[in-house]
């Protein structure tokens, strides 16, 4: 256990480790003994990526005189971190600046989420251009702003759900800024499983901010969640309309086509529209050659198997498949040959 070196320090403790996604270490005020300390986990650009309180208890702290011993802290690592770059994080306390002794490598390491999450960079941004529209502000209240910005991705990134609700209504009341809050107020309800709760969020940031992209993309995850596919494709579809490049935006279109295919094609099929069925599957296939999902649909449609109680031959798999795929390429070439020989205007 080190303390800093400085004979009257304001703060002392030390970042110790990193164990099992958890910094460790602790603070303490000699001059203030009975106060819990703040910390603030930033990494090697100064983004914060863990914020919390010293206030847990080690016997060891107690047993040396450092107060009661409840000056340990245990911070969540901010998702953000994972990213599959290494990253240098040190542990502060922000009221008086000062870093304590320990520096830690984390990373590289990677997180794959089900849903899509709004860069912190990318909600700043919204937020600074809302800020430059609206009335001027002084740099300090500018500056307290974007700091209840950083305190509040950190919160969200690192789960204190609750905490994080709090903070962005509170950001959302003092910008006006109210689609930003919904988002990522919707975006916490996705990461605790309530997408019910996330469609409300999502719907009332679409109606402050129908222009902006990330209401829509957030509403699309929220209505997949919920199995609605069809509307999900129309709310990525309007997020493009109004962002055509957004890499979420097009990847989540991407998986709402692949999920929600066979959806159409069933419904299709059940109404007695076995054409239009195969119609879209060959457009499909003409605009994505590699897509095998509508190969395999389309195979289906046009070879249906055999019955269950026929007895299968030897080879009858792999002769099934030959023939689905013939008759894909023939479906596929005949389309092309009938668009062709179609009269022009």
């Amino acid at each position: 256990m080190n303390t800093a070196s400085n004979a009257t320090p304001s703060v002392i403790g030390h970042f110790d480790a990193i164990h099992e996604e958890i910094a460790y270490g602790w603070a303490y005020a000699p001059q203030q003994p009975g106060q819990r300390l703040t910390i603030e986990l930033i990494d090697e650009n100064g983004e914060l990526v863990g914020y919390g309180m010293a206030d847990h208890h080690r016997e060891d702290l107690e047993s040396q005189g450092i107060g009661d011993g409840h000056h340990q802290f245990k911070l969540a690592l901010a998702y953000s971190l994972y990213d599959g770059e290494a990253h240098t994080l040190s542990a502060i306390e922000p009221s008086s600046g000062q870093i304590l002794p320990g520096q830690h490598t984390f990373g590289p390491a990677t997180r794959t989420f089900d849903i899509d999450l709004m860069p912190r960079a990318e909600g700043q941004q919204w937020l600074i251009n809302h800020l430059r529209q609206g009335q001027p502000l002084t740099r300090q209240k500018a500056e307290a702003l974007l700091n209840a910005y950083r305190i509040s991705s950190a919160l969200h990134e690192t789960n204190h759900h609750q905490d994080a609700h709090s903070t962005w209504h509170a950001i959302g009341q003092a910008t006006a800024l109210e689609a930003l809050a919904h988002c990522k107020q919707g975006e916490l309800h996705l990461l605790q499983g309530q997408p019910n709760d996330a469609l409300t969020s999502y719907q009332q940031a679409q109606e402050s901010a129908p222009e902006a992209p990330w209401p829509h993309i957030g509403l699309a995850n929220a209505l997949q969640q919920l199995g609605r596919f069809q509307e999900a494709e129309h709310a990525i579809a309007r997020a493009l309309a109004l962002a055509p490049d957004h890499p979420q935006a097009q990847a989540r279109q991407r998986i709402l086509e692949r999920i929600g295919l066979p959806e159409r094609i069933t419904a299709l099929v059940n109404q007695g529209e076995q054409h239009a069925a195969q119609t879209l599957l060959i457009n499909r296939l003409l605009a994505q050659p590699d897509d095998e999902q509508a190969t395999e649909l389309l195979g289906q449609l046009l070879h249906p198997a055999p019955e269950e109680d026929e007895e299968p031959l030897p080879g009858a798999d792999t002769r099934l498949a030959f023939q689905r795929q013939e008759r894909v390429l023939n479906a596929l070439l005949n389309h092309v040959d009938t668009q062709l020989n179609e009269p022009r205007p």
